[in-house]
């Protein structure tokens, strides 16, 4: 069988696991950030994304990823808007990652080892939420693309041949324009298992370079060099260090929930079964997780790393990897040790080792990646079907969206006015395709007292359909009546400068506050901070608080201005 048939059977078998896992996704509408991602790719060319910063930032002022545009665009003007298509585009991506990783294990360890890593990282939580959002798409093929720079520097180092060098930097230059967190690639390269120092240091100087060259055009494009939605001046306070750790100690229950002290237990002992046979501390295995983790501390205090999707993406990547290796080395190591005590003769010491307790501290390794593989699925699949379950909420409003007419209303449900613009940028799409409305979102009450609805409609859970409550518009009206206080105390204070969305609400420090908005939805905030976002210039909105007690009281109207003066408001403030 030649080398390519191989791989393609390879890949094959890669997408059979991987359609087997996530066949529920087929059938998966519009979901999250999906609507954005199409209305920008409509409104702009691919190539706009990647050269012009007041292009890129009507999208995204925090981070630079075009890939994930380009990779949109690509599959609109194959497949259109059928998102079935989107969806089986993801998959291949995550087979063709998942084959990659295998090929780059095989480049050191046995096929059964780099087969296990591969099936673990397919069948891990990261994956599979990344299958059921196409927003994050570019996660996956930077993975991609990261992985087969790794593979092909490897080879160069193995062969010298100037095709592979180029291929790697190539992918390399391709990871970047897909997420930030592959921009550490080349330090990683550094500390590959492979020749000596001096060769990775000096194949790896044009991926450096390469980093240079990204560095100055994200400062160009975003006129910023760092990442993440707080500001940068916050990285090095004591504060946010102690968040980073209590945010990173909690991953491993992210990933593998009750069961997470097992994994720990199975991941350390592994390590220390191969440093104790190495006879030396894993530091190169050190160093490379700093490398993966440290793009994930902007994102502590926002959005937050509360589940283990996309942002674990990678070091779920990282750990798949190193156990089938780890397990791989300690397995050759006592192979190597029973080899060499047979050759020096040391028959009754060979016939020792074949005792039970030997017999199984050698099964050890072989256990490790298996069991696993089997913890991670005991928390993945039920987290997986909770995360389907909202995203079917968007499949099922993104239907009745695309369907109606303004001459209906809806509220949208309570796990997509987070995610408000998905219902703006899907009513802002169909309009621009179709000409056709769509119809009404009401995000709060007191939008509903202001518009002349008739035909009111609502998520239902049991039915996972829109379910008519047009009967209960007056009883609803009556109950916002009873709970509102017109006259209350509240204040705000609140700029948006730079891209930074600053604010202070008042003067209650009990209860909730959320910025309501028929264009930017519902957002809960605590009383005073700072965000790095996009909203929409000229954005109306009220200030809502919510007492302890359940009674609301509204601000004023007012509007978010993009770069305009600050604004100060009050009401029956002592």
């Amino acid at each position: 069988m030649t080398n390519l048939l191989k791989a393609g059977l390879g890949l094959l078998l890669m997408l059979a696991l991987v359609l087997l896992v996530n066949a529920g996704v087929i059938g998966a509408n519009w979901r999250w950030d999906d609507s954005q991602i199409l209305l920008h790719s409509h409104q702009y060319s691919f190539w706009q994304d990647f050269t012009r910063p007041e292009v890129w930032q009507q999208f995204s002022p925090a981070n630079l990823t075009p890939w994930l545009i380009f990779s949109f665009e690509v599959d609109m003007i194959l497949f259109g808007l059928n998102p079935t298509l989107f969806y089986l585009h993801q998959l291949l991506a995550i087979a063709a990652a998942a084959f990659m990783l295998y090929s780059c294990l095989r480049l050191w360890c046995l096929p059964v080892f780099a087969a296990a890593g591969a099936a673990l990282f397919v069948l891990g939580l990261p994956t599979m939420l990344v299958a059921e959002q196409l927003m994050t798409r570019h996660y996956i093929e930077g993975l991609v693309f990261a992985l087969v720079a790794v593979y092909a520097f490897v080879l160069y180092l193995r062969t010298a041949k100037l095709w592979t060098v180029l291929l790697a930097l190539l992918m390399y230059a391709l990871a970047v324009t897909a997420k930030e967190v592959y921009v550490p690639l080349p330090a990683l390269l550094v500390l590959l298992p492979e020749a000596d120092w001096r060769r990775r240091i000096k194949a790896s100087i044009a991926f450096f370079a390469l980093t240079l060259c990204y560095a100055l055009w994200r400062g160009y494009m975003l006129d910023s060099f760092s990442g993440g939605y707080v500001s940068s001046s916050e990285y090095l306070s004591p504060a946010f260090m102690g968040d980073v750790i209590a945010s990173f100690a909690t991953f491993p229950a992210l990933l593998a929930g009750s069961w997470w002290p097992l994994l720990v237990v199975l991941v350390v002992g592994l390590w220390l079964a191969y440093a104790i046979g190495q006879r030396r501390v894993p530091w190169r295995a050190l160093l490379i997780a700093a490398l993966v983790l440290l793009p994930l501390i902007p994102l502590v205090r926002s959005p937050g790393i509360m589940l283990a999707d996309r942002y674990l993406l990678l070091p779920w990547t990282l750990l798949s990897f190193s156990l089938a290796w780890c397990a791989d080395r300690v397995i050759v190591a006592m192979d190597q040790r029973r080899h060499n005590a047979m050759l020096a003769g040391h028959s009754t010491t060979a016939n020792a080792g074949s005792g039970k307790g030997a017999g199984a501290l050698s099964a050890a390794p072989w256990l490790v990646v298996p069991l696993v593989i089997v913890i991670t699925l005991m928390h993945a699949v039920p987290t997986r079907g909770t995360v389907a379950d909202i995203g079917t909420e968007f499949d099922v409003q993104a239907d009745f969206l695309w369907r109606h007419d303004d001459s209906r209303a809806f509220v949208p449900s309570a796990n997509v006015l987070p995610s408000y613009w998905f219902v703006t940028g899907l009513t802002d799409l169909k309009q621009r395709i179709s000409g056709d409305g769509s119809p009404l979102p009401v995000v709060d009450d007191i939008y509903l007292a202001e518009l002349d609805v008739s035909q009111l409609f609502t998520y239902d859970a049991e039915c996972q359909c829109m379910r008519d409550m047009s009967d209960d518009i007056a009883a609803r009206l009556t109950g916002f009546a009873q709970r509102l206080r017109p006259d209350a105390p509240l204040s705000l204070q609140y700029s948006y400068q730079r891209g930074y969305f600053s604010w202070q609400f008042g003067p209650a420090q009990e209860g909730s506050y959320h910025v309501v908005s028929d264009t930017l939805g519902v957002l809960p905030l605590p009383p005073a901070g700072q965000l790095r976002v996009t909203l929409a210039d000229n954005a109306p909105f009220y200030l809502r608080y919510t007492s302890p007690e359940g009674w609301i009281t509204y601000s004023e109207p007012h509007r978010v201005v993009r770069d305009g003066a600050a604004v100060e408001w009050s009401r029956n403030q002592n």
